[in-house]
């Protein structure tokens, strides 16, 4: 089979959207973590206290930072995210999502792994035609959607 040319499509976007958090957020988990460990500490559980410590300290710093700039690349050779290339062969389908309050489109990416197989890409909407018309030259596209576990996750605020 001959290699499909396309042409490069290239750009730069936040590896995921941040929100600002105010005082109450913060205060929320730290109660929420405070509460657990008590429970599990009352049940002679301190391996799982010290580890729900941890985990709600993890969880206030990564909410604390700023996501990286992560560069997207479509090319002949594959999609590239950051240092990651994943060649067309290992992609199954892709779709592309749009909704008005987001900044950014959704491009899902569909792979053969099983951990983790579908990607959520966030695409400038100015890209969407080209990149949709570049996509289908390669792989089928499907409607295939967000994990539920991602959407509930983004419903929390997380």
């Amino acid at each position: 089979m001959d290699e499909i040319k396309i042409n490069t499509i290239e750009w730069s976007a936040p590896e995921y959207n941040h929100k600002e958090r105010g005082p109450d957020w913060f205060w929320t988990l730290g109660l929420i973590t405070i509460v657990a460990c008590g429970i599990a500490l009352w049940t002679h559980n301190t391996i799982f206290a010290i580890f729900l410590a941890i985990s709600g300290a993890c969880l206030i710093m990564f909410t604390l930072r700023h996501p990286p700039e992560v560069t997207y690349i479509v090319e002949t050779k594959g999609l590239s995210m950051g240092k990651d290339l994943y060649g067309w062969k290992s992609i199954k389908s892709f779709n592309i999502k749009n909704t008005e309050t987001d900044p950014y489109a959704k491009l899902l990416i569909e792979t053969s792994k099983h951990f983790l197989p579908v990607y959520t890409i966030p695409l400038p909407k100015e890209k969407m035609d080209e990149m949709k018309e570049t996509l289908l030259k390669l792989i089928p596209r499907s409607e295939i959607d967000e994990s539920g576990s991602m959407l509930f996750m983004e419903k929390l605020g997380f």
